[in-house]
């Protein structure tokens, strides 16, 4: 190969040296930048054919273009054949192909999901948010004239029709006077002195007997016990205090002679008592206290004897007249007396009227206090409450003090909540939103696909809801 005659772009002819191998011909590499000839052993004296891709190039620069031109192969060929060489093809090999249309397959795929999600998003996603309104309590007080009126007149105005009457009453009942002054206290008994002897006892007062737990009595009167018998006696503490007050049991003699001590002896069959003797005066407080509950006990017993005859209307009010009472005390104030009664009289004042007209105006009130995006949640008759203030039997007239309460919360339709708000928001900045309402007592946030934790883009894909 060091050796080249001139090479035309049709054939070329190369002379081989001969091998000590027979039948077999040593093809030397060509020289090239490159090294992309590859040379197969031919036969000895067979002649190959080099074929290459037209040049534009003039056949002196063949040379050049054979040690340099790097994309020529060389195919072996039978002896005796032409061995053509072919240029490289610049097509891309199978695996290649597969490669780059499995990464077309994907990228049509995912843009195929995301279009899918986008569609689902925007076309199905959804937000449901559930608002326990907050109850706001709401009181009124007001005062209501109440006014007997005869023969089918109507109220004016402002005016409830009635009944306004008055009715006598009188009553006594007997009271405890709170003075006291203690002038001395006793713990005092029964035992049972018996006698096992063959003598009689006798025993003076004042004579010792002792419990079984040391606690001294004596004998209040002289008594004589005869031989096997017995006799019951009283005794008294020889000290007056609350722990002397104990429980039946034995009693021995501690002044009889030791010998005979087991054979005269007592017992008691009901436990020592304890007591005070008292002085009672009757006080000032204890006429007022007695006249006070004296006037309620009037006001109980009229509610229950003449309420009935008003049982007709909704309402009936009652009231003591003060300026109409009058009574008597069986006792005065520093009087020593444990007991001592009052009898009163006086005159109740009734009131009665029918409560539906009131609670419509309260209602109406209440109705007028409220925003517009509230209205009442809870408010019923029992939510009322009446005194009378005050009343004049001449006009026959009398005002009623009527509290009321009730609790407003938002109506269903209000719009407490902007929906443009929303839009876009997450679960946590869902939840900030909607604690800094303070028309809001609770809510649920559902979403829906569930998986999507975010409020949709769309306005009208959120749906408030007030649950009450």
């Amino acid at each position: 190969m060091n050796e080249e005659k001139n090479i035309l772009p049709a054939k070329v002819k190369v002379k081989k040296n001969k091998t000590k191998t027979a039948g077999k011909a040593k093809v030397k590499k060509l020289p090239s930048s490159n090294g992309n000839l590859n040379i197969i052993p031919i036969k000895q004296g067979a002649e190959f054919k080099v074929k290459e891709k037209p040049l534009t190039s003039k056949p002196n620069d063949l040379k050049n273009t054979f040690h340099k031109g790097s994309n020529l192969n060389v195919v072996s060929a039978r002896l005796g054949a032409e061995p053509k060489i072919k240029e490289k093809s610049p097509t891309l090999k199978p695996v290649e192909s597969k490669n780059t249309y499995r990464k077309i397959a994907f990228s049509f795929i995912i843009l195929t999901l995301i279009l899918v999600a986008a569609v689902l998003y925007f076309g199905f996603s959804k937000l449901t948010i559930v608002i326990i309104p907050a109850q706001e309590k709401i009181a009124d007080s007001s005062t209501m004239e109440v006014v007997s009126l005869a023969g089918g007149i109507s109220p004016e105005p402002g005016q409830i029709s009635g009944v306004v009457k008055q009715v006598p009453v009188e009553q006594t009942k007997e009271f405890s006077a709170s003075g006291k002054e203690i002038l001395g206290e006793e713990v005092t008994g029964k035992v049972t002195i018996i006698n096992n002897y063959i003598k009689n006892q006798p025993l003076v007062a004042t004579t010792r007997i002792l419990s079984s737990d040391n606690k001294l009595f004596r004998l209040k009167d002289t008594v004589n016990v005869p031989a096997g018998g017995k006799v019951v006696v009283e005794v008294y503490a020889d000290a007056a205090k609350p722990e002397m007050a104990i429980a039946a049991g034995k009693f021995t003699i501690p002044g009889l002679w030791a010998g005979i001590q087991d054979k005269i002896y007592a017992e008691s069959q009901e436990p020592m008592k304890y007591s005070q003797k008292i002085k009672y005066v009757i006080e000032q407080s204890d006429i007022d206290n007695a006249v006070n509950q004296l006037k309620n006990d009037l006001l109980a017993n009229a509610k229950n004897q003449v309420g009935q005859a008003y049982k007709d209307y909704a309402q009936a009010l009652f009231a003591v007249d003060n300026n109409l009472v009058t009574q008597e005390v069986s006792g005065k104030v520093g009087e020593e007396k444990e007991k001592f009664s009052i009898k009163m009289k006086t005159a109740v004042i009734i009131v009665a009227f029918n409560d539906d007209e009131i609670y419509n105006q309260v209602k109406a009130k209440f109705t007028a206090m409220l925003a517009d995006d509230k209205a009442i949640f809870e408010f019923n008759k029992q939510n009322m409450s009446y005194a009378l203030e005050s009343f004049d039997l001449g006009q026959a007239t009398a005002m009623v003090k009527v509290n009321s309460i009730a609790k407003a919360a938002l109506k269903d339709d209000a719009k407490v909540i902007k929906k443009n708000n929303l839009t876009g928001l997450n679960y946590e900045q869902l939840k900030t939103y909607l604690n800094g309402l303070p028309e809001v007592a609770g809510y649920q946030i559902n979403f829906f696909p569930s998986f999507i934790k975010k409020a949709p883009d769309l306005v009208d894909r959120i749906m408030i809801e007030i649950k009450k």
